[in-house]
């Protein structure tokens, strides 16, 4: 790989180390990113015209599916072709009581910190809520099989896809160039971003730093899609039972 790609200005520590230098750069990341938008803006688009009238619910589930279907692509042409691997992309193994013990600990932490942030605002006369995660009964139905497939999307699928992209592709270019701290920092704004909704921003920073830590500290993407899926499982479950 091109020596070029790493900055000797910082100190080793705060760099990858040798063995987990990974293919792809910045460019390759900020591309991806461009390409995202460009390509589900495109796709929404044409969803939206020809199913939105007749099936709008369809419409919606397909362009979450396809979005995600965006991203696994998307690595694969600007890091598998680059010749990475998938444990160049975080799915390494890990101690799993460590692991789940401190996915457990960082869940309380991370709605410790939004609980604390819901309550600041909410004084400053914000009102931090996720208008389409709280539509999901509208979108995947209220009944026992749209709960299924909520939590199918939302806890299975979304983990996987969301910390492969972010944490497994995103995340190790950032620490390559500038470091850990600069790393995590960089990412979880981006996917506080991904997430298209300003006023749940402080929040999502939140668990996304989490998620990049316990991706630094356990060397594998399991311990931070175990947090992700927990914490979506959860946000369903309460979504779901106050709809009732």
């Amino acid at each position: 790989m091109d020596e070029k790609l790493i900055d000797d200005r910082y100190p080793e520590d705060q760099r990858a180390p040798e063995d987990r230098r990974v293919p792809w750069t910045i460019g390759d990341v900020i591309l991806a990113l461009v390409s995202f938008l460009i390509l589900v803006t495109l796709g929404t688009a044409v969803i939206s015209r020809v199913l939105a009238n007749e099936l709008p619910k369809v419409g919606q589930i397909l362009a979450l599916f396809i979005g995600y279907v965006i991203l696994f692509l998307l690595i694969g042409f600007f890091a598998l072709r680059r010749g990475a691997n998938l444990q160049m992309l975080g799915f390494r193994p890990f101690n799993f009581l460590r692991g789940a013990g401190m996915v457990v600990a960082w869940f309380f932490l991370v709605k410790l910190a939004s609980a604390i942030y819901t309550l600041v605002a909410q004084r400053l006369g914000i009102n931090p809520s996720e208008e389409a995660v709280r539509r999901l009964p509208e979108i995947f139905g209220r009944s026992t099989g749209g709960f299924l497939l909520a939590v199918l999307v939302v806890a299975v699928v979304a983990p996987v896809a969301e910390e492969l992209f972010f944490r497994g592709f995103v995340y190790p270019a950032f620490r390559q160039r500038w470091g850990v701290t600069a790393a995590i920092i960089i990412t979880s704004v981006l996917f506080a971003l991904f997430h298209f909704s300003p006023s749940v921003f402080i929040p999502i920073f939140i668990i996304a730093v989490g998620l990049a830590y316990l991706y630094q500290v356990t060397d594998s993407l399991g311990p931070p899609i175990m947090l992700h899926a927990l914490n979506n499982f959860l946000s369903v479950v309460v979504i779901y039972y106050s709809s009732l």
